[in-house]
Order: C-alpha cells, then sequence, then structure tokens
C-alpha cells in the first residue's frame, strides 16, 4: 500500500494539523493554484539543443555557388543534416567533420571533389544543430549557429508553454486531482490512526475520468499490502474494466450499476457530499455482441481507458505507467514526483519513447 516518501514536499506541520486539515489544505492549495499545469516533455524538447561540428568555407565567387552546391550534394550529401541548409550568405556548409579522414579540410575537399578546387576560401569549424528544431525558442537558437529549416507546430508550441489550458478547463483538472486526495483520506482512515502531511505523499490514489462527459468513472487506492501487483493505477484500469462488463479483481462494493461499478459505493456517497457537483459514472458499455444484434459493425464502447485521463497523487512507477500505455489512457496527471521509481519524470520518461504504440501526454504542477 506504501511507497517511499515523495523528494517535492508541500510545507505542512502534521504536529499542528488534524488529518481534515492536511488533505483540506491540499485541496485549499491545489484548487487555489494561480500557476498553469505544465506538460512533461521529452528531453529533446525540454533540453538544450544538440550540437555537431561541420566545416564551412566561403566562396571567392558568389558565381560559383549553384554550381558548389550541385557537386557538395551530389558527392557530400548532408544525409544526416538535412534539416541544414547549405548556404548562408557567401558561406557553404562542405561536410560534418566526422567524414573528413585526411589531415586537413582542404586536402579532404581537394581529393573528393576536384572540380571545386580552388573555388572555396577561409575554411572553418562549427558547431551547428544536429536535430531538426521543433519549437521556435530553439529555432532562434540553432540560427545563431547555422541557418536550418523549420516547420512550426502550434500544438506543440502551446504545450510547451505555460497557459495550456484554460481557467476552466484548469478548475477541472484541480477538482479532479482533489477527489484523489480524498479519496486517499477516505481510504487511510480505515487502515491508520492518524494522517500525516509524510503519509499522504507516501499513498497513492487515482481517479479515472471520461473527459468527453466529465464524469468520474473510477476512484482507486493501493492495495499492494495485500497484493504486489494491486498498484492504484492498476487498480484503476481493473476498475475501468469493471464498467464495461470485464475485470480481473473483486471489489468490496454493492453497486449493480455497471456504469457505477469502478468506484466504491461508501465512497462515492462520500465524494458526492464533498463534490456535489461533479458528475459520476461511465457511459452505458455495449458489448460487440449487443452491437451486432443491433445491426451494429463494431464495438461502439471504449477499450479500456481510450480517450480518457487518470489523476494520480504521486508519479506512477514502470509497471503502472507502461500498463496505462496498454490501456491506452489519454492524458495522465500527477501530484508529487516519486524520485525512486517514477517512470514519467523522475527516472524515466516513459510516454516518450518513440517505439512504443501508443503514447500519452503527461502534466503536473498542482501545488
Amino acid at each position: 500500500m506504501f511507497e517511499e516518501p515523495a523528494t517535492k514536499k508541500a510545507k505542512l506541520d502534521p504536529t499542528t494539523m488534524t488529518e481534515k486539515d492536511i488533505i483540506s489544505d491540499y485541496i485549499n492549495k491545489i484548487k487555489n493554484s494561480k500557476s498553469n499545469l505544465q506538460a512533461v516533455l521529452s528531453d529533446e524538447l525540454s533540453h538544450t539543443i544538440e550540437t555537431t561540428k561541420v566545416y564551412i568555407a566561403s566562396i571567392k565567387d558568389k558565381r560559383n555557388i549553384s554550381k558548389a552546391i550541385q557537386v557538395l550534394n551530389e558527392k557530400l550529401p548532408l544525409n544526416e543534416l538535412s534539416h541544414l541548409k547549405r548556404v548562408r550568405k557567401n558561406t557553404i556548409l562542405l561536410c560534418q567533420s566526422s567524414t573528413v579522414n585526411t589531415s586537413t579540410i582542404e586536402e579532404y575537399i581537394d581529393s573528393k571533389l576536384p572540380e571545386l578546387k580552388d573555388v572555396f576560401e577561409l575554411f572553418s569549424e562549427i558547431d551547428v544543430p544536429s536535430q531538426a528544431p521543433k519549437l521556435k525558442r530553439q529555432y532562434t537558437e540553432a540560427m545563431k549557429m547555422w541557418s536550418c529549416n523549420f516547420h512550426p507546430d502550434i500544438y506543440l508550441e502551446k504545450l510547451s508553454g505555460d497557459h495550456f489550458f484554460p481557467e476552466d478547463e484548469l478548475n477541472l483538472h484541480r477538482t479532479f486531482m482533489a477527489i484523489a486526495f480524498e479519496a486517499a483520506g477516505w481510504y487511510l482512515k480505515s487502515t491508520v490512526k492518524e494522517i500525516t502531511g509524510d503519509l499522504l505523499q507516501a499513498v497513492n490514489s487515482s481517479v479515472v475520468v471520461d473527459p468527453s462527459i466529465n464524469s468520474v468513472v473510477a476512484v482507486s487506492f493501493d492495495n499492494r499490502l495485500r497484493h504486489p501487483v494491486q498498484h492504484t493505477a492498476m487498480m484503476a484500469i481493473d476498475d475501468v474494466a469493471r464498467t464495461q462488463d470485464g475485470g480481473a479483481w473483486t471489489r468490496k462494493t454493492t453497486c449493480n450499476d455497471s456504469e457505477l461499478s469502478g468506484i466504491d459505493m461508501d465512497l462515492l456517497e462520500h465524494l458526492r457530499i464533498k463534490f456535489p457537483d461533479t458528475k459520476f459514472g461511465a457511459k452505458k458499455f455495449t458489448s460487440k455482441e449487443e452491437n451486432i444484434e443491433n445491426g451494429e459493425k463494431e464495438n461502439t464502447g471504449p477499450y479500456l481507458c481510450t480517450n480518457y485521463y487518470i489523476y494520480l497523487l504521486k508519479e506512477p512507477c514502470f509497471m503502472c505507467s507502461m500498463a496505462l500505455i496498454h490501456a491506452r489512457v489519454k492524458r495522465v496527471f500527477f501530484c508529487f514526483e516519486n524520485s525512486e521509481f517514477g517512470a514519467l519524470k523522475s527516472k524515466a520518461k516513459l510516454h516518450t519513447v518513440q517505439s512504443l504504440n501508443h503514447h500519452y501526454e503527461v502534466f503536473t504542477g498542482f501545488l
């Protein structure tokens, strides 16, 4: 049930606060936050642009620029640096430094490109961007080194900025994260005598939301003391499966309504009192067999967490992060970083691995 304490902690004094105060303090800080959420992006977007060394030279006579480019593109193509322009004013990019296998660049050009002998002068070696810029700030940085191609991505620019979510949507995200805190407190009260700030950050709870109807589909908590695989995200996926006539693990619930079967009924009653304006329940699920009977060709219901959002108190581990990929979650939100096992920011950024067949967006910065 319990994970190692997170490294990032809000300033709370458990010696002077009751368990109700601790939960309320976190929720109030989240709801009253003035900052936007931050997307966790791949290193190639968040880090300084990487460079590689190339040789350049000036053209003695500008009338030879077209000929020089034609010969260079044919005999010394910039295969790995195709994002770079060959010419910058009267200077030409000759080749990557790593391809030169002679003592000097002049000797290399004379041997490889005899038709361009005596065309160049003022040879030098410089650093250039090794990859195409993906953000405007990277493009600005790259252009200081060498001219390059750039195709702006409006969505990516917004995602990397500080104002991605409008205020009304931010309020929804804050409310769903507040529900995760309230759920953690509700579960903890049944297992421990006193809730402290450290304890709250050592556990994990999750809330799954269908953003198409802004409704809470599942609310889950860790059960790893009794089952090593039942981390909160794994429990959440199984709870979502229960709303789709599936699920592998049994729960203590009296709910016979499949649309609400992802939430413990006692907890649901508690949350409805605490969050009267929040909608709970999944869309009515129809199986493939039912659709065929009704003349439909395909299953109209979602596959597990397809297009769903999940809100977690703590950054998930590798197992849970990969499970959320397989479950086809659209967005993952977390509050506390997991310095020991976090797979979405602290130890890795699993969601940015290009070879995976599904990718979700990750956001943090609630506190």
